[in-house]
């Protein structure tokens, strides 16, 4: 689950709640382990680099998160739709209880780096109980609730809340930025928990992006298709252009071996396979070069196969929808039609706007 996080943001939760009275923390520094992150904590942070924020957060209206959640036949519980949504609808907003900063040396998810033995030590498991007692009386029921989809024995009693906690850092947060350190051959994972949207499943086929909004410090989930009453609201853990083989791969720090989706159960894999890998290998710049009648092929092209994988949420589709209209008028002909201008523009608002695993 990745989001982009700004340097302001890295900022303000590097400068959180450092828990002193710690065991070892004179050896593993809790700010470079895991950090609790308050609201107003933030938000008076922030307030430092972004003198128009407010000087107190606004309370969430009631009816943001029109969902409800019921177990699923092979991801345990997961979110449904309470009403239907279209594209570019918010169907969940709301401000996370728990943000976590882990020094990270390998991680499948992450491409290959190597997970530093601090992510499993006594440290961060007790900053993260500690951390549950300045929770919110709702936040704390979430994070216990969360707690109890992870069936751990034989781990050893004193054990089992610490491994618990760990297992809700990893499969239900999303990841909202990192930042390498070369000089300590470490980055920073930064991850974020809340009530409903971490208990959102994977699809490599995926209904809502997810977005983090650091000024209203709140976690949305923006519809990229229609979704029906009673549908399940799935969104993506990892990087959607890569082939099923390598997204199982990327999967696998989640819990999820295999992904059963409806795009990785589909007959046409291999079809899928080039398809995605056509996405993958796209470049915009070499596009440009290229004489009209070559590039509008590239383009309508890779337009297909975005939209035949129904991946018109990422990036680069409004883009190329507008980069479609440039070379079209170069050639003396129509630029956009009236419909593919609503869906350059649509797709490129849920990239974009404000509201943002």
């Amino acid at each position: 689950m990745e989001i982009a996080a700004t340097k302001a943001w890295k900022e303000a939760v590097l400068k959180r709640v450092i828990y002193t009275n710690i065991p070892d923390a004179a050896d593993s520094p809790a700010h470079d382990t895991v950090l609790y992150v308050g609201e107003q904590v933030v938000l008076d942070t922030l307030r430092r680099k972004y003198r128009n924020l407010p000087r107190k957060y606004v309370p969430l209206p009631d009816g943001l998160v029109a969902v409800y959640w019921q177990s699923t036949p092979s991801l345990s519980l997961g979110v449904f739709a309470k009403r239907a949504f279209k594209p570019g609808d918010v169907v969940v907003r709301e401000r996370p209880f728990l943000i976590a900063a882990a020094d990270i040396g390998f991680d499948p998810s992450a491409g290959g780096k190597k997970v530093n033995p601090l992510i499993g030590n006594s440290v961060l498991g007790e900053i993260l109980k500690l951390a549950e007692r300045h929770f919110l009386p709702p936040n704390r029921d979430g994070f216990a609730a969360l707690l109890t989809d992870y069936s751990l024995n034989p781990v050893h009693d004193l054990m089992k809340d610490m491994f618990r906690s760990l297992y809700v850092l990893c499969c239900n947060s999303f990841r909202i930025g990192e930042e390498d350190l070369e000089t300590s051959g470490v980055y920073k994972d930064y991850r974020l928990v809340s009530r409903v949207a971490s208990r959102i499943n994977h699809s490599c086929s995926p209904n809502v992006v997810c977005r983090f909004d650091e000024a209203t410090f709140t976690f949305n989930a923006v519809v990229t298709r229609e979704i029906q009453i009673g549908e399940e609201i799935l969104t993506t853990y990892c990087a959607l252009e890569l082939p099923r083989a390598e997204r199982h791969r990327r999967l696998l720090p989640y819990n999820i071996d295999p992904c059963r989706c409806e795009a990785c159960e589909m007959t046409d894999q291999e079809g899928s396979n080039q398809r995605r890998k056509m996405i993958y290998d796209f470049d915009i710049r070499k596009v440009i070069d290229l004489s009209p009648r070559k590039a509008l092929k590239e383009l309508i092209g890779v337009r297909n196969a975005i939209e035949e994988e129904n991946l018109q949420f990422l990036p680069v589709y409004p883009m190329v929808l507008q980069l479609m209209g440039s070379f079209w008028a170069k050639l003396g002909k129509s630029t956009l039609s009236e419909g593919l201008q609503k869906q350059a523009d649509l797709y490129h608002s849920i990239h974009t706007s404000g509201p943002s695993r």
